[in-house]
């Protein structure tokens, strides 16, 4: 793809696109229902180029931010050029944490100076953590790896349960839980990653009311048990921050806020932040290689 060439091909709400000349190669996901891009990076260096890339984008397109996700070297380059870190993905790269780096623009499409305004937010404690451990009476659950009726059930809660993917490829998970309790549906998924261990997991039937989270966090448990059969180190979701029920099954489960992220997702015209929900799976530490490697 050349610089010169149009972004928008197609009115899908993600689209993947390529980009390499030069010494710049990289690909990002253009996400216009969320109206950000996450750029999967493949080259180190020429940052202030590629910012100056990507702010073009962001006004061309209308969109509110730019974000990536990169060890811990690559991030004080980004932070140079006008990037701010909003928190860490511990052990998404098995070996190393990840930063999210981010940059976030105003309606006129103009970079906020200054940085990304730090999004404060309410974190809730646990009220039970061995909630969920119990299966409820008449809940039924199934895993589901089709991925036909997996897109299926993603396009239908993608707007209620505010999703955006966080991979490439596909724009839905690989691997679901589908739980039914009377006329109640509960649908989970994971976007699994195997090169890294790592899988970031999704509640895409948000909870009507606080009765509803002891079956969700049971179908929860159920799908944290299946990615620790594929060898799954951790887990990571995105929930925005005003969905305290989908807020609180998390504290229960056991998963800690390890980055916060300002105006990363949208409802109707309304930008929302999100919190960045993490959990190991695994006892064992990741050995981490030698600074010289």
């Amino acid at each position: 793809m050349a610089a010169a060439e149009p972004l928008r091909e197609e009115n899908a709400p993600v689209e993947e696109i390529y980009y390499r000349k030069g010494d710049i190669d990289f690909c990002f996901l253009l996400n216009r229902r969320h109206h950000n891009l996450r750029v999967f990076d493949y080259r180190v260096g020429n940052y202030q180029q590629k910012r100056d890339f990507f702010d073009r984008i962001a006004r061309s397109e209308g969109l509110r931010k730019v974000f990536t996700v990169v060890e811990k070297q690559d991030s004080k380059s980004w932070r140079s050029v006008g990037f701010s870190r909003e928190g860490a993905i511990p052990g998404y790269f098995r070996t190393a944490d990840a930063y999210v780096m981010s940059r976030v623009y105003t309606e006129d499409g103009d970079p906020i100076q200054g940085g990304a305004p730090k999004l404060t937010a309410s974190t809730p404690s646990s009220k039970d953590k061995d909630s969920g451990t119990t299966k409820p009476r008449g809940l039924s659950i199934e895993l589901v790896k089709d991925a036909a009726r997996l897109d299926a059930i993603t396009q239908r809660y993608a707007l209620e349960a505010l999703y955006a993917p966080f991979r490439r490829g596909q724009f839905h998970p690989d691997l679901g839980i589908h739980g039914k309790m009377g006329k109640r549906e509960i649908w989970l998924g994971a976007e699994t990653d195997s090169s890294f261990g790592h899988a970031k997991v999704d509640i895409l039937s948000p909870p009507d009311k606080e009765a509803d989270l002891p079956a969700l966090k049971f179908c929860m448990r159920a799908l944290l048990d299946e990615l620790r059969k594929i060898d799954t180190a951790s887990v990571f979701s995105l929930c925005a921050v005003d969905m305290p029920l989908i807020n609180l099954a998390y504290a229960d489960l056991g998963f800690k806020v390890t980055a916060r992220l300002t105006d990363h997702l949208t409802r109707g015209d309304e930008f929302v932040g999100a919190q960045l929900w993490h959990r190991r799976l695994t006892n064992q530490s990741t050995p981490r290689l030698p600074s010289f490697i």
